[in-house]
């Protein structure tokens, strides 16, 4: 089969160095989809969260004290200490947030940077979408 660059599939010849380059991109693509996902994760930890801050809000009121959940157990605490607690947990989850979103900008501009490379040298005869 020939492409519109006049270019057969069988003309093809791929120097180690640029095997190399595919598999990183593989390497870089793999982790990235890893990360979007545990991107989904955090993501849905900060709206429970987030519905756990309106809950304790509505609460607060009629409730003394909430059972806060501290790995396998559950500890009574006052509303504010109940808040404080939700905050303090948003914060590191905000952080994590922020740290993925970053390794992820940065693995899709490695990934830019390869692509072009190796779609440069072999047209379309390399299919290297990651989405």
């Amino acid at each position: 089969m020939v492409d519109q660059q006049g270019v057969s599939d069988h003309e093809i010849h791929i120097k180690y160095e640029d095997q190399e380059k595919i598999n990183q991109f593989a390497r870089y693509n793999s982790k990235l989809l890893d990360i979007k996902d545990e991107l989904v994760t955090k993501n849905k930890e900060m709206q429970n969260l987030n519905d756990a801050t309106q809950d304790v809000e509505e609460l607060e009121l009629s409730e003394e004290s909430f059972p806060f959940q501290l790995g396998e157990v559950y500890v009574e605490m006052t509303a504010d200490q109940t808040k404080e607690m939700i905050d303090t947990y948003k914060g590191k989850l905000n952080d994590e947030i922020k740290a993925l979103n970053n390794k992820t900008t940065e693995l899709e501009s490695l990934m830019k940077g390869l692509k072009w490379e190796l779609y440069g040298k072999f047209g379309s005869a390399i299919n290297l979408e990651y989405d």
